[in-house]
C-alpha cells in the first residue's frame, strides 16, 4: 500500500517561488560550542550585516540574555541594532522570545515585540506553540537535566492576540507533531496573519543547547520526518509557506535534507543558533553559503530580499 510519506519521496521537484535562505545567528549559543558564535553586542552586529550582505532573506538574533523582559529586552537589543540599522535601516530581521520561567501573571513572552516594532523595523515574531524539555546534560547514572521551554494555551493565545493586532507574521516554531497540530487550530480558524510560516525543527542527537549527544525531542532530522510534517500541513486551510530548521546533529551530514526541502518548495533557516558539532566549526556566513551552493545546484532562484519581503507580506 502506498502511504503519503512514499508519496513524497517519489515526489519530482517542484516550486512556485524563489527559496528563502535566513540566517539564524546566535540563540542560547556559547563560545564553548563554536567560537564563531558572536556573542558581544558588536559581533551580533558584524554577523548580522555580514549575512545580510552575502544575501540572507531575513536575520534571526537573541540578545544578551534572554532573561530580559520588555522593554528591558527591548533595551538590550538595540545595543546591537542601533549599529545594524544605521547601515541596514530596512533591514529585515526578528527577535525571539523570552524566558518563560521568568513571567508572571498575564505576561506572555513577547512584550519587547511591539517595542522592536516600532524602534527597530521589526515586523516578525516567533511563536512557539508548545511545551519542550530541553535536555543539556545527563548525571552519573545517566538520568536526564535540563530546563523546561515553552507557553501554555493563554500565553500562546495572549501571544497570537497582539501579534493580530499588529497585522505582524507569525513564525511557527515546531519543535514536536503536537506543536504543529496546535498551531494548525489556529490556522485553520483563519487567526494566523498573513505573511506567517511554519518553520519544522528536525532535531538531532545534540537537541537544542546540548554538548553531549543527550538530544530527547522533536522528530530527527530525516527526509521521513521532514515528509511526514509535509503530510500533516496538508490539512492546512491556510497554505502557508514552510521552512526547515535543522538542529544539532553533531557529524551528521544533512546536506540531502536541505537539498530535498529546496526541490519541494520548502525555505531554508540556517545558522550557529541552530548547528552544532564537536568536530567542526563553521561561521553563520558559511553556512548561509552552504545553503545558497546547493540552491544553485538544485536549479532553484534564490530569493532576493526583496521577494523576501514580499512572500513575508511586509513592506
Amino acid at each position: 500500500m502506498t502511504t503519503a510519506l512514499d508519496r513524497y519521496a517519489d515526489m519530482k521537484p517542484r516550486w512556485d517561488y524563489p527559496v528563502v535562505i535566513e540566517s539564524h545567528i546566535n540563540g542560547i549559543r556559547t563560545k564553548e560550542m563554536n567560537p564563531n558564535t558572536p556573542i558581544s553586542y558588536e559581533e551580533i552586529a558584524e554577523d548580522a550585516i555580514r549575512c545580510w550582505e552575502a544575501g540572507a532573506g531575513a536575520i534571526h538574533a537573541h540578545n544578551s540574555s534572554f532573561d530580559l523582559l520588555g522593554e528591558d529586552a527591548y533595551k538590550d537589543y538595540m545595543r546591537t541594532w542601533d549599529k545594524v540599522l544605521a547601515k541596514y535601516p530596512d533591514i529585515t530581521w526578528y527577535p525571539t522570545t523570552c524566558n518563560n520561567l521568568r513571567l508572571t501573571g498575564h505576561e506572555h513572552g513577547l512584550e519587547h515585540v511591539p517595542f522592536l516594532s516600532s524602534g527597530a523595523n521589526v515586523k516578525i515574531a516567533c511563536v512557539d506553540t508548545g511545551l519542550t524539555l530541553f535536555a543539556t546534560d545527563a548525571d552519573e547514572e545517566g538520568y536526564l537535566s535540563g530546563p523546561e521551554f515553552g507557553f501554555n494555551y493563554r500565553r500562546i493565545a495572549s501571544q497570537m492576540k497582539m501579534l493580530r493586532e499588529r497585522a505582524m507574521p507569525m513564525v511557527f516554531g515546531v519543535y514536536e507533531p503536537g506543536h504543529l497540530r496546535h498551531a494548525m487550530h489556529y490556522v485553520n480558524r483563519g487567526l494566523s496573519t498573513p505573511g506567517s510560516m511554519w518553520d519544522f525543527y528536525l532535531i538531532g542527537d545534540y537537541g537544542l543547547t546540548a554538548l553531549e549527544p543527550i538530544g530527547t525531542n522533536g522528530m530527527k532530522p530525516s527526509l521521513e520526518s521532514l515528509y511526514y510534517y509535509l503530510w500533516m500541513i496538508e490539512e492546512a486551510k491556510v497554505k502557508h509557506p514552510w521552512y526547515i530548521s535543522i538542529w544539532g546533529q553533531g557529524a551528521l551530514d544533512d546536506t540531502h535534507i536541505l537539498r530535498r526541502a529546496i526541490e519541494l518548495g520548502g525555505h531554508i533557516k540556517t545558522g550557529l543558533e541552530l548547528f552544532y558539532d564537536p568536530d567542526r566549526n563553521p561561521t553563520n556566513l558559511e553556512l548561509l553559503q552552504q545553503a545558497q551552493e546547493i540552491a544553485r545546484e538544485v536549479g532553484r532562484p534564490i530569493a532576493t530580499q526583496q521577494e523576501a519581503k514580499a512572500l513575508y507580506k511586509i513592506a
